[in-house]
Order: structure tokens, then sequence, then C-alpha cells
């Protein structure tokens, strides 16, 4: 071969290379992009699979979340079906007291000296809620008082049904709401302790725990309730203590329960026609339990056939300004043949000084609590609703013509109260008591002065 041919011969061959080498390039390229989207498409369907999975178990979450709805308003355990149908809360209430006294030298004489100290007023424990809709139930037991005033106790056992608009029909052991003061809960009390008016007047057939049936009404503005009322769930003298008959009413009237100037104007009533044993005693403690001494008491009042307790209502609010009174009237039948008659009062006013105006609930006819605009904790700088009360109140137990001498009573009660919060509040109470006329004690005429301190918590 010459060598024209051999150079002709590489010439060519160089060129196939050339030419062959892109070539060969492109074919590999082609083969790694194929095997790139046979990898993106292999993982595109494991994504598709993932949300569909993922989905199921979503609309199976969604689909469960229908069975029960949880809610913690203010610290409240709700449980609460989604259809409405049942539900179920806890409640529970501690009421600190802690007191001292200052006893005039007649007070010291008649009883010795009072005695300063810490008592849990109430600590009560509940459970409520309500089954097929228009059923509700209320258990609750009072753990309070324990070891001063009385040991734990059934404070309410209560089946109501609300299937009728604007009515609730009771059956069981519950407090009937006789009494403006007494229809206020515990928690939203103005003072540490009701006035002894109150107390007094729901003696005979309206306390804790009374075996009850009846129930309540109301309009936007009209409110209505009436008992029938036996003994006390917890008694425990016999059979005689839940031998009882009392019927219990009351009416009101709002003006204006939702917003403005409203006026309550209403009454209380009860009528008591088959007494335990025959027998009544009326008497109370001066209007604070830290020590449990009551200044006025008739005694047993034997051979009583009837007792009725009757007397007006009356109060009004306008924004953070608040006033109201009742009067009720104490009529004994049968006490040695004869009859005794008392009567006691009281006036109170208090202003929220923070602001707040206070809420009027028609559905129970007395007021709700103060709920601060600016409640302290829950990392905020609020200071919470602050709020004055003066009360005077009044109580006669002396009937001259039936021989009793239970003891007039005034006492002059200055307040101040801090709503830290929806759960929290404290409640400072001066008191000046003014007993005078009692019988029975060595100095008829005595009295003491007492600061008192409330730590108040509930949910």
């Amino acid at each position: 071969m010459t060598l024209r041919n051999i150079l002709l011969a590489g010439t060519a061959l160089g060129a196939a290379a050339l030419l062959s080498g892109p070539a060969f390039a492109a074919s590999n390229a082609q083969a790694e992009i194929d095997a790139l989207k046979a990898q993106m498409q292999a993982l595109q369907k494991k994504i598709d699979d993932v949300e569909i999975q993922h989905g199921n178990a979503i609309k199976s979450l969604e689909e469960r979340k229908s069975d029960v709805e949880v809610s913690l308003k203010d610290g409240r355990p709700v449980f609460k079906t989604a259809d409405g149908n049942f539900t179920f809360g806890i409640t529970g209430r501690a009421h600190l007291d802690v007191g001292a006294y200052d006893q005039d030298a007649a007070s010291e004489a008649n009883f010795g000296g009072l005695r300063g100290n810490a008592n849990f007023r109430r600590l009560r424990v509940g459970l409520n809620g309500t089954f097929a809709k228009d059923f509700a139930y209320n258990i609750e037991f009072n753990f309070g008082d324990s070891g001063t005033e009385s040991n734990a106790r059934i404070y309410e056992a209560l089946l109501t049904y609300k299937g009728i608009d604007g009515a609730n029909l009771v059956l069981g052991a519950t407090k009937p709401k006789m009494t403006l003061d007494d229809s206020t809960s515990s928690n939203d009390i103005t003072f540490i302790e009701r006035a002894t008016a109150v107390n007094l007047a729901i003696t005979p057939a309206a306390g804790e725990a009374r075996m009850t049936t009846g129930g309540t009404f109301n309009t936007d503005n009209f409110f209505g309730a009436a008992y029938y009322t036996a003994g006390v769930a917890t008694a425990g003298g016999g059979l005689d203590d839940y031998d009882a008959s009392n019927v219990v009413g009351r009416l009101a009237y709002a003006t204006s329960p939702k917003e403005g100037l409203n006026v309550h104007v209403g009454a209380s009533g009860s009528h008591s026609f088959n007494v335990p044993a025959d027998t009544i005693r009326f008497r109370d403690r001066p209007e604070l339990r830290v020590d449990p001494l009551r200044y006025i008491d008739t005694g047993n009042l034997g051979g009583v056939d009837t007792i009725s307790v009757y007397g007006p209502e009356l109060a009004l609010n306008y924004g953070p300004f608040r006033a109201q009174g009742e009067y009720y009237r104490y009529d004994i039948d049968g006490i040695g043949g004869g009859s005794a008659e008392f009567d006691a009062w009281y006036l109170q006013a208090s202003w929220v000084i923070t602001g707040e105006a206070y809420k009027y609930d028609i559905k129970k006819a007395a007021y709700s609590g103060v709920k601060p605009a600016n409640p302290f904790g829950f990392g905020g700088g609020g200071a919470g609703a602050w709020e004055i009360a003066a009360r005077y109140s009044e109580a006669d137990l002396n009937d001259a013509s039936a021989g009793i001498a239970g003891g007039q009573q005034e006492i002059i009660t200055v307040g101040l109260n801090w709503y830290a919060n929806n759960n929290l509040r404290f409640m400072l109470n001066y008191l000046n008591v003014d007993v005078t006329n009692r019988g029975g004690v060595l100095n008829p005429n005595f009295g003491h002065d007492a600061v008192a301190l409330r730590t108040q918590f509930a949910f």
C-alpha cells in the first residue's frame, strides 16, 4: 500500500470517528433523560398514593370529630356531642373566709370571746349537663363549713325539663328561688354573706337541698316561680324531718333587663302548713360565719300550726351603679294557741369604680357577677374590676305579746371587692353589729366590730 493510500485511509477513519462521537453521546443523554422521566413518574405515583392515604385519614378524623366536642371556657371542662343532645360538665367553687372580731364588754360577758378563724365557707364540686336535649341535671356536694357548721352534704341533686319555651320544670333536692338576694349565686353576691332578712325568710321552706317540685317561667320582662317543698335531703333526725309541706312562690318584673336603666320590682313568699315536730326556730349569725355563734335567736317555738313569710323586692341598676332592698314579715300561728310576728329588712348599694356594668338575668330575676373588662393575669397588665359597696340591715325577733325576746339586730357593712378575672375574686368586709333587747343573756344590749376577707375561686 502506498503512502497516499495510507493517508487516505487514515483520513477516512478519523472522519468516521469524529462523526460517530456525537451520535454516541446523544444516545447516552437520551437514555439518561428517559431514566429520569421514569423515576419522576414513579415518585409522582408515590406522592399521589400518599395524598390519597392522608386524604382518607383526614376524612376519617373529620367524621370522628362529630362524636364529641370539648371546651374549657373560664377553665370549666364541658363535653358536648355535635348534635347537642348530650353535654357533661364539671363545676367547682371554693370560698375561704378569714376574719377577726373586736367585741364590747357586754358581748364578751354574754358569750366569751368570738373566735377569729379561717373557714372554708363553701367548697363545692358539681357534675351537670343535659341529655335527650331537653333534660338537664345537676349533682353537687358541699364540703365547706365542715367542723364548724356541718358535715359534707348534698347541696343539690336536680332534674330539670327545658322543653317548654321560657319554662324550667324541676324535681329533686334543690334551693328554691325565693327572694332577690338568695336567687343570686353565692359566686355573685355583693357581700361575704347575704342579709339576715333573707336568711330568715328561707328558713321555713326554701333552704338548701329541699325536696322540691315546681318550676320557673320567664318572658323578656316577667319572671315567675312556684314550688312545693318538703324536708331537707340530708336531714338525719328521723322521718319527721322529712314530713314537711310548704308552698313557695316568687314574682318579678324588670323594665329593661338587657341595657340602660333597669328597675326590678318583685315579691317573694312561702307558706308552711305541715311543720316538722310543730316546731320552728328563727336565728341567724351576724352576717359573718367565721365564728358560728348566732346573736339573735328565738329558741325553739313549739305548737306551730302554720308559718307564712312574705315581702317585696326592689332594685335598680344603671351601668356601674346598683341598689336593692327587701323587706320580709314572718307570721307564726299556733304558738300556745296564739301567734307571733317578726320582721326584717335591708338596703344596699354598690358601684363598680372601674366602670363595668352590672348584668341582670331575667331567667332568675337576679344579678349576675361582674366580669372585668381588663382581667388580671393571663400574661397581660389588666387591673381587673374594683367595686365598693355598703349595706344596712335590721332584724327584729322580739314579740312581747307572745313572750319572745330573740333580739333586735342592726348591722352596717362596708365592702371592697376585687374581681381579678372571671375565676378569682377577693372580698374585704367591715361590719359594725349592734344587738338590743335580747332575752336569755346576761346583758341584753351588746355588739362587736368585725373584719373579714374572702378568697373566692370558681369555675
